[in-house]
């Protein structure tokens, strides 16, 4: 048989995917299963979403998109980043692919040379830490313990950046634990990138809106502004709007870095229905 790429040693099936696996086998056989394996919200796509989508449908808006998307979502894209963060983003600063992980994909895939660092505050997201293997890179842990709140400090973040670091990936709320990050926390990790220009910073704000007891969400490069030119800042509509069937990601970032990420972009959704629910509920644009 033939062998298989060398990029795939160390690489292996999704914890999070094989528990979706095994919980959906379980279902059909009868057992009653609650699966809390993989982050997704517990009610359905709202239906003017759906009644939406099937009606461009129908009207025949169906063939490839752009590939960085279509004009109209982009446009609420960059009204979603004004309204809700306070990020101005210009149209060609903006990405629509194929859900958040494949913008992480491209993100990686267009900046990481073989012997790059990729920062990882720890416990994560498991796809993190792939990605950047399969893109080149060596994974740099650090750890933030329970008894800090699972959140990131800046001392550790500091001791951990070295020459080789491409990136800082940032996830609040995260991913497994539901780690916020408070403004002063995010300060100042601000303060210790600003000592390193050659970190890239990736923000994983696909839980925005997942948040309670009174907390206020901040993203890096609405805290620091300065930090913007280096910032992707990666969102999109599974979570907070219970459409994580639709595959539908988003990102802000750098004119560069975007059309570097559009090199290694496979045709996205056009994403027939722009009309979605703010926070999850209610009639208003994305």
């Amino acid at each position: 048989m033939p062998g298989f790429a060398d990029r795939l040693n160390g690489i292996g099936i999704s914890a999070s995917a094989a528990m979706t696996d095994k919980a959906s086998a379980l279902k059909a056989e009868g057992m009653k299963i609650i699966s809390l394996s993989s982050g997704e919200p517990d009610f359905p796509t709202p239906e003017h979403v759906v009644d939406a989508a099937i009606a461009a449908a129908r009207a025949g808006d169906t063939k490839y998109p752009p590939q960085d998307g279509k004009p109209a979502l982009k446009k609420a894209v960059q009204a979603k980043f004004q309204r809700e963060n306070n990020l101005d983003y210009a149209l060609n600063e903006i990405l629509v692919a194929n859900g958040a992980k494949q913008i992480i994909y491209d993100a990686m895939m267009a900046t990481i040379n073989p012997g790059d660092e990729v920062v990882l505050p720890t416990p994560s997201w498991i796809s993190y830490a792939d990605i950047a293997r399969l893109a080149g890179a060596s994974i740099v842990p650090v750890p933030c313990p329970a008894e800090g709140g699972f959140r990131l400090s800046a001392a550790a973040l500091e001791a951990a950046i070295t020459p080789k670091t491409k990136w800082l990936v940032l996830n609040f709320p995260g991913n497994p634990t539901g780690a916020c990050c408070p403004r002063a926390d995010m300060e100042a990790i601000a303060a210790v990138l600003m000592k390193h220009p050659q970190v890239w910073i990736m923000t994983d704000d696909i839980y925005e809106h997942l948040i309670y007891d009174g907390f206020t969400f901040c993203t890096i490069a609405e805290v620091e502004p300065r930090l913007k030119d280096r910032v992707l800042t990666v969102n999109g509509v599974s979570k907070a709007y219970a459409m994580t069937g639709w595959r539908v990601g988003y990102c802000g970032g750098p004119r560069a870095l975007i059309a570097a990420m559009c090199k290694c972009c496979f045709k996205i959704p056009h994403m027939c229905c722009r009309k979605i629910p703010q926070h999850g509920y209610g009639d208003q644009p994305l």
